[in-house]
């Protein structure tokens, strides 16, 4: 897989060599460097994405939730989703990174209401039902925070989710209903 990931992106920075004002191209680099572990060359092609077409939701949404989750630059992290959810209002994946950015500021309350938007937009989600998970958990819901985790362990987390998952609900049994 690493190989395939160094393939694609040897194959992405020729094409924007080429191409320099693609905002596509930059964005699929930004996401194979986020793959790739590289942080600092994401942002630096998302952001050129924003430079060349500061309307992309896909972008906007895509750096503020790797801020958001990192929990570094809370603040414009919440105004990149803001902009991005009113250029696509209905998107499970965009509510679900305002949830989010809402959950790492503390905002428990405020971030259920989203992610619950989130979940009913893309129930299928272990990432999103997990966060909504999380939420409930804040705000001491412990069996609403069983049952999404619960939930998220039935749609084939993928890599150290599913540990994550795991923990969570044996955090929970410690817990009084």
């Amino acid at each position: 897989k690493e190989n395939q990931l160094e393939k694609a992106l040897t194959t992405l920075k020729k094409g924007v060599e080429l191409n320099k004002e693609n905002p596509e191209l930059h964005f699929q680099l930004g996401a194979i460097y986020d793959k790739l572990g590289n942080f600092d060359q994401m942002v630096s092609q998302l952001k050129e994405v924003l430079r060349l077409q500061p309307d992309h939701a896909d972008a906007l949404n895509y750096l503020g939730y790797s801020y958001a989750d990192r929990g570094i630059r809370l603040q414009e992290a919440l105004q990149l989703i803001q902009k991005a959810i009113t250029l696509k209002p209905n998107m499970g994946y965009i509510t679900d990174s305002l949830g989010w950015i809402y959950y790492k500021l503390g905002e428990y309350e405020k971030a259920v209401v989203e992610l619950e938007k989130a979940n009913q937009l893309t129930p299928d989600d272990p990432t999103i039902t997990e966060h909504l998970g999380d939420g409930y958990q804040k705000l001491n819901r412990i069996d609403k925070a069983r049952e999404l985790y619960e939930k998220a362990l039935t749609l084939e987390p993928k890599g150290d989710q599913l540990d994550r998952l795991k923990n969570k609900l044996k955090g929970l049994q410690n817990k009084k209903k």
